[in-house]
């Protein structure tokens, strides 16, 4: 499951006669895209990236779109170390490949590095958002770039998470806080902000054909980023026979569905053609060509992966991390709150983890 696709390496191999290793640089950028699509795995994703300015601006350019095509890897952080000398050399931060753990796709250190002075972290698709203070940094944890955000305006930050709405050509940053919600578009020079009672209630947002979601409790609103920045209520039809525990699920968008996954295994999708939406309930096995990636207690922002059986996976599961980082796996159509069994497929990061414990570890 972790080699290149056969028919991406006759590509690859068709191109080296055809331009020789001088000529790569300037193929099109849509013929990369149809080979980074065949890659079987994030370390080949991660060699095309590294191959060259041309190739990582192509990667770039459909970056957006990836997200449900390789299964995600993990971020997490290393205990702290000390050299030989005795002086401490900083937290230490890997990107773990779930089938090769011991050998890190990347690994990010410090000193000198303002990571090593964050205390918090949050990831959100395929970025980890460190914050300290009113400090916050964005790291791409494929590409190791960061970009700090201006000062946050208060001292106490409760939700945060980045996205990049379809409608707009820009990312941005979210943050919650009492009674409020702030929003940096990265690159701007200041934060936008709009009164939200429930703002700190926040614990996830989505990104779905233009809207900004967000799910507070039995609640869902819809966020605009213009003209104005402000939260109103999204109306959405309830079935009197609705469990209001489905209503308080997660929010995943899935292709061009938006799905709410209940806690006792009952799944709707979102219904945007009627005024009010109305929740239509997910038919059976339709959950199948999806599998979940969720965090500790499932809060944060999910992930997923289309066609998982391409990766070694299975569909219509969760694979979740708990709090030691483990992974367990359990029907998404099941009961999330039944005893969590180890996942076989991750086997081996969990016995790696075992020897390795960590205090933070996240999909992304």
């Amino acid at each position: 499951m972790q080699n290149i696709n056969q028919s991406s390496n006759a590509t690859l191999s068709v191109y080296r006669v055809m331009f020789g290793p001088q000529g790569w640089a300037d193929l099109p950028h849509g013929l990369l895209h149809s080979i980074i699509v065949l890659l079987g795995s994030t370390r080949d994703l991660l060699a095309f990236i590294a191959t060259c300015p041309s190739w990582y601006a192509a990667f770039m350019s459909i970056k957006s779109t990836l997200d449900m095509l390789f299964p995600p890897v993990i971020f997490k952080n290393c205990p702290d170390q000390t050299s030989s000398a005795g002086s401490n050399i900083g937290n230490t931060w890997e990107l773990i490949d779930p089938a090769y753990p011991s050998t890190p796709l990347r690994r990010f250190s410090g000193p000198p590095s303002i990571l090593d002075k964050m205390a918090d972290v949050k990831c959100s698709y395929g970025h980890a958002i460190f914050s300290y203070g009113r400090s916050l940094v964005i790291m791409d944890v494929l590409t190791g770039t960061t970009v700090a955000a201006p000062p946050f305006p208060l001292n106490q930050l409760c939700y945060r998470t980045l996205i990049s709405p379809e409608a707009s050509p820009d990312s941005y940053l979210f943050v919650s806080s009492t009674h409020c919600l702030y929003a940096w578009r990265v690159g701007s020079p200041s934060w936008l902000h709009c009164d939200f009672l429930n703002a700190h209630l926040i614990k996830e947002m989505v990104s779905f054909k233009g809207r900004v979601i967000t799910g507070i409790r039995q609640k869902l609103y819809t966020v605009h980023l213009a003209p104005q920045f402000r939260v109103e209520v999204l109306r959405v039809a309830c079935r009197d026979y609705m469990d209001p525990y489905v209503l308080s699920g997660n929010l995943v968008t899935c292709e061009d569905t938006l799905l709410l996954l209940g806690g006792n295994g009952e799944a709707f999708s979102i219904d945007f053609s009627t005024e009010p939406a109305k929740y239509v309930s997910v038919e059976d096995g339709r959950l199948k060509k999806w599998a979940f990636f969720f965090g500790k207690k499932r809060i944060g922002q999910p992930r997923h992966l289309v066609n998982p059986e391409r990766m070694g996976l299975k569909g219509g599961v969760v694979y979740q991390l708990d709090e030691n980082a483990r992974v367990f796996s359990y029907p998404v159509d099941g009961n999330q709150n039944e005893e969590l069994e180890p996942e076989p497929c991750f086997a081996t990061i969990n016995a790696y983890l075992a020897r390795n414990p960590t205090s933070f570890a996240a999909w992304v």
